[in-house]
């Protein structure tokens, strides 16, 4: 761009004179936004913002699609219409925060006229795919059009500098906010009444839909985020993509299911509350604790009263970076993890919450309790007690000056025989260590010496700064052979890290599981592993974006996925809203499915991505019944693998096959087997 041309340095300057105007004067704000808006229009060169707005345009329409809008071509989407851009990545806590935000104005003004567009601008290796972003997608329930920026083309065409930022256009392609971060993001909805009263003469609105009444759910649960084993052995499993808990037997039988489904933060008996993204999880008092994420709480769910209420949290994202108010007055911002620790002078119990929005480690005392520097924890209060809020990755002895980014996953365990706290320090790709008898917080493994340096990451083993992780999110410490485990989670692997040596490996484990599903060739094989829960010598991990539990026998080094029984849980009507798929397999006469283990299974959709998956039995009828499938899946074909048996002799057959037949309610496949298949002679 040469000089004369309007630039984003130009675009940022003037939106922030905006900003600080109305920061000063804040009952002044129509007045200076109508004088904002009428500089704008009134532009001397309108023609040289109009042409910035065209180069943007033309790049996003160069990009990767990863979801569309379901009633125009992208293209369309930029005719009179307010277009507003939104640069996010899923890794950012920040960008997250604000999708709730654009979610919520997307539901209130996009028949008024209002266009959001996402632009998927990944930090991190493993947000380039675009399945990962589409599950991201899928689990956040995104409703608008969303775009993959895989090589930042744009970022870098526009010059962005942070996590989130938005850019504002008018129907007449005049470009006019720019908002970047968070603490800008969040006043969007504030200046957007303004602006579509600015151009009501020439937008496009589309008649308002009838309310949609929700189909009674599917029970499918969707992307797992963490889990914690009680103290009576009973296993706790939070989904955050159905926005659900459930209550299980070790060995599958499932107890309770806890949430409708529907994303909200309602109280109440079990079957009424609402969840929205819920995580971490921990027992304390026969009462199992949770993070719920989006809602900015901590949440109680108990099992004798078949009740949840809220502890802390007032339901808004909070900017507090102390604390100290009690339960539900005090606002906090994306707790993530839970841990249940004891302050090292009183021994009296604390729970203590990753504070992933606020970067820091926040505590609830359940009862007045001395901590760190002569610091009294008021009954029923939450403070923050590790981190000064500013996102680094630096240590210090004084634990509310070091820094941290975005913390996640939390635990105890132990350091040179003394109790210590592990996190996982996700944004630096590190995990950080602290010592529970006076806070120093220091590096265990990953990250980088430059404290402000948070592009440090990689695959790596080792120990200190020369292991490499991307992204961990859960760790849980192994005490009787003093091994901490850790979801790497963006490598997809799990590590650990032996106390002994400080020597950071990859944990690899062997397949046992003899009911492979979703055409798995080894179920050890992870994506995504968040959360981790140690049970004797077992340890669970929710292998979130498989949407699989799996079960890892710490002694032997072997892996199994946990299957759910839920025959006496729920008894819901699963075909509403859904159309079921059948499966017929035509073999000669003289061939048959193996009795037992006789295959597997999964639809896929046009992009490869999974929609459901399963084992095959033989039955005795022609036609197979897989699954219920929602109707506005589009289903592009069906992956099998059979074992087909002639006496005693058996022989693999795998591929694919496209549906025969589709209606509303179902949807056909056929396999049909020849006699001359090599793969049979």
């Amino acid at each position: 761009m040469t000089s004369t041309n309007f630039n984003t340095d130009l675009f940022r300057d003037q939106t922030f004179d905006l900003l600080s105007g109305i920061a000063n004067d804040p009952t002044k704000f129509e007045e200076f936004n109508d004088v904002y808006m009428t500089k704008i229009t009134e532009h001397t060169d309108v023609d040289t913002l109009k042409k910035y707005t065209k180069d943007i345009y033309e790049k996003i329409l160069s990009l990767q699609i990863v979801q569309a809008n379901s009633t125009a071509q992208l293209k369309d989407l930029f005719q009179e219409t307010i277009v507003i851009l939104f640069f996010w990545t899923f890794s950012d806590i920040h960008s997250s925060n604000m999708l709730q935000k654009l979610i919520g104005i997307d539901r209130r003004y996009s028949n008024s006229g209002v266009t959001i567009i996402g632009i998927h601008s990944p930090k991190y290796e493993h947000e380039k795919n675009k399945a990962n972003v589409r599950h991201a997608i899928e689990e956040q329930s995104l409703p608008f059009t969303v775009v993959n920026d895989n090589g930042l083309q744009v970022w870098k065409h526009v010059e962005c500098q942070i996590w989130p930022t938005v850019l504002v256009f008018g129907p007449d392609a005049l470009p006019i906010f720019i908002f970047e971060g968070e603490n800008h993001v969040q006043h969007l909805e504030t200046f957007l009444t303004s602006i579509l009263t600015h151009y009501k003469s020439i937008i496009r609105t589309s008649p308002t839909s009838p309310p949609v009444i929700n189909a009674p759910k599917s029970p499918r649960f969707t992307h797992p985020s963490h889990l914690c084993v009680t103290s009576n052995g009973q296993l706790c499993i939070s989904f955050a993509g159905s926005n659900q808990l459930i209550l299980c037997e070790i060995d599958g039988k499932v107890i309770e299911v806890v949430g409708n489904g529907h994303p909200g933060m309602a109280d109440g008996d079990i079957q009424q509350s609402e969840f929205d993204s819920p995580h971490g999880l921990i027992e304390f008092n026969s009462c199992i604790y949770i993070a719920d994420t989006n809602n900015h709480a901590i949440r109680v769910f108990d099992p004798n009263s078949r009740r949840v209420l809220t502890l802390i949290g007032t339901g808004r994202l909070g900017t507090d970076k102390v604390g100290g108010l009690k339960r539900s007055q005090q606002p906090i911002a994306a707790p993530w993890d839970l841990c249940i620790t004891e302050s090292p002078f009183d021994h009296k119990t604390v729970l203590l919450i990753s504070m992933a929005g606020q970067h820091q480690i926040w505590a609830y005392a359940f009862e007045e309790t001395q901590w760190w520097n002569d610091v009294i924890l008021q009954k029923n209060s939450c403070s923050a007690i590790i981190g000064s809020g500013v996102e680094e990755n630096r240590n210090a002895s004084e634990p509310m000056s070091a820094c941290l980014a975005t913390p996640r996953g939390i635990c105890n365990g132990l350091m040179n025989d003394e109790p210590v706290l592990f996190i996982a320090d996700s944004n630096s790709s590190s995990i950080r260590v602290v010592t529970l008898k006076d806070g120093n917080v220091a590096n265990l493994i990953g990250g980088d010496t430059d404290p402000t340096n948070l592009s440090v990451f990689g695959d790596l083993d080792g120990s200190g700064y020369h292991a490499k992780l991307q992204y961990p999110l859960g760790v849980a410490f192994h005490y009787p052979t003093l091994q901490l485990y850790i979801s790497d989670t963006f490598n997809n692997k799990l590590k650990r890290v032996d106390m002994k040596t400080l020597v950071c490996s990859s944990y690899f484990v062997t397949d046992t599981d003899t009911k492979k599903q979703r055409g798995e060739s080894n179920s050890a094989k992870f994506n995504e592993p968040y959360g981790l829960a140690i049970f004797d010598h077992f340890m669970f991990v929710a292998d979130k974006n498989n949407s699989h539990i799996k079960r890892i026998d710490l002694n032997h080094g072997t892996i199994v996925r946990c299957r759910f029984d839920m025959s006496e849980t729920l008894n819901e009507e699963r075909s509403f809203g859904s159309k079921q798929a059948y499966l017929t397999i035509d073999l000669p006469d003289t061939f048959q499915l193996r009795e037992s283990n006789a295959g597997t299974w999964s639809i896929e959709d046009e992009d490869g991505f999974k929609i459901c998956d399963g084992e095959l039995i033989r039955s005795g009828s022609d036609q197979i019944l897989l699954d219920y499938i929602s109707r506005d899946k589009q289903v592009a074909q069906l992956k099998y693998e059979l074992m087909i048996c002639a006496d005693e002799k058996c022989s693999m057959i795998n591929g694919e096959i496209q549906p025969i037949n589709e209606t509303d309610s179902m949807i056909e496949f056929v396999i049909k087997i020849d006699q001359t298949d090599n793969n049979l002679n």
